[in-house]
């Protein structure tokens, strides 16, 4: 026998406790499935076998997720005291972008009117050359050459017009100091102010949703034993546990 404790089989590569773990649960997965590719259960001493693994898996189990923990806890532990070291920094940069937009937000909305009010002027303008070049089509209809040509010429003013008021219509309010430029982003909410008229319309255009809702909230008093609602049939069934 050497002096030397590790100098035996193994020794300088131990075995993972994943490893006996692993071989144990394999072991008692063949038991068991020896039981259900066979005839079954047909005995008392069949039964307490059966009982056994069972036991002996709810056993190995729980000491192998004991051990996954152990484990894990030291990268858990890594991991959160990285986290605790940045995360101050970060919101603190969120923030910080925050306050620059809650403080870009007048500037972008001023730019925005104005836009909006040269994009009214544009389209009031459109509006008036076609309104010109319809009528100078109707006169040229019956005035002769010179009004057919004035015509044409209004047609085009008005074409013109319409594109720049289109030109307009796409402008893009934002400031590009940076990589990224920072506009003006439309944000929707929803307050419901009457409960039944959502709930009717909702119900219409999108009922498996309430069905999964009605279905958790049937599984919950199920659970609870509440089995006193209407619409709803409760049935017990009988599984091993």
């Amino acid at each position: 026998m050497t002096d030397n404790p590790r100098a035996t089989i193994g020794g300088n590569n131990p075995p993972e406790p994943i490893d006996g773990f692993k071989t144990h649960i394999e072991d008692l997965l063949v038991e068991a499935q020896n039981f259900l590719d066979g005839s079954g259960v047909n005995s008392e001493a069949e039964a307490d076998g059966v009982s056994r693994i069972i036991d002996e898996l709810r056993t190995a189990k729980k000491d192998a997720d004991a051990q996954r923990r152990a484990e894990k806890k030291p990268h858990d532990d890594a991991g959160k005291a990285v986290q605790a070291k940045w995360k101050p920094i970060l919101e603190r940069a969120d923030m910080a972008v925050k306050v620059a937009k809650d403080a870009m937000a007048p500037w972008l909305k001023k730019l925005e009117a104005e836009r909006l009010e040269r994009e009214r002027l544009a389209r009031e303008e459109a509006e008036r050359k076609a309104e010109e070049a319809r009528k100078a089509h109707q006169a040229a209809q019956t005035d002769g050459l010179a009004a057919r040509a004035e015509a044409e010429a209004k047609i085009k003013e008005a074409e013109e017009a319409e594109k720049a008021a289109a030109k307009i219509e796409r402008e893009k309010t934002h400031a590009k100091g940076g990589a990224r430029a920072i506009g003006l982003r439309t944000h929707w909410t929803a307050t419901i102010v009457n409960r039944r008229d959502a709930l009717n319309h909702y119900v219409r255009t999108n009922p498996d949703a309430f069905v999964e809702l009605i279905q958790k909230l049937a599984d919950a008093d199920a659970r609870a034993k509440k089995h006193d609602v209407p619409g709803v049939q409760f049935t017990d069934e009988k599984v091993a546990a």
